[in-house]
C-alpha cells in the first residue's frame, strides 16, 4: 500500500484536507482577492500559496481613526491621492523617544506649574492691594495702580 493510498483511505486526513480547503476560501479576505482574478488564474493558486498571500497582505486590517479622509486628485494626465489621518498612537514608543516624550512632559507640568504659582500670586498681590495692606512700606510693583486704572 503507497502513502497515497493510506491517505486516501484515512478518514481523518480526508477530514483534515476539507477543512484546511474550506477554511482558506472562505476566508473574506481570499474570497474578495480570488474574485478580483479570472478564474484560470484563481483556480491555479494551491492553498499554500493562498495562506501565504493571507499571511502577507490580509493581515493589514484597516486602522479605525478619528478622521479618516481620503481622496485623489486628477491633474493633467497624473493622478495623486491624498490621505488625511487624525487618531491616538497606539504604537510603544522606541526608547529614545520615550526618554524624550518623558522629559517633555515634565517640561511642560513644571511650566504649568509654574504659571499657576504665579497667577495665583499676582491675584494675591492684587487682593492685598485692593485691601489696603501695605506689607513693604514705600515698595510696590504698581500692579493695583495699573490693574484700577
Amino acid at each position: 500500500m503507497t502513502q497515497q493510498d493510506k491517505e486516501e483511505n484515512n478518514p481523518k486526513t480526508k477530514e483534515q484536507d476539507l477543512y484546511v480547503h474550506g477554511s482558506i476560501y472562505d476566508d473574506p479576505f481570499i474570497h474578495s482577492f480570488l474574485k478580483k482574478l479570472p478564474k484560470e488564474v484563481a483556480a491555479s493558486f494551491t492553498d499554500l500559496q493562498l495562506l501565504q498571500i493571507k499571511l502577507h497582505f490580509g493581515t493589514r486590517t484597516k486602522a479605525k481613526h478619528v478622521m479618516d479622509v481620503r481622496s485623489m486628485i486628477g491633474i493633467g494626465g497624473w493622478r495623486y491621492y491624498w490621505v488625511l489621518l487624525l487618531g491616538r498612537n497606539r504604537r510603544d514608543l522606541p526608547r529614545v523617544q520615550a526618554a524624550w516624550f518623558k522629559k517633555g512632559r515634565k517640561l511642560i507640568f513644571i511650566l504649568g506649574v509654574s504659571f499657576l504659582v504665579f497667577i495665583v500670586f499676582i491675584s494675591l498681590y492684587l487682593l492685598k492691594s485692593f485691601l489696603g495692606i501695605d506689607i513693604f512700606p514705600r515698595f510696590s510693583l504698581g500692579l493695583w495702580s495699573w490693574f484700577s486704572s
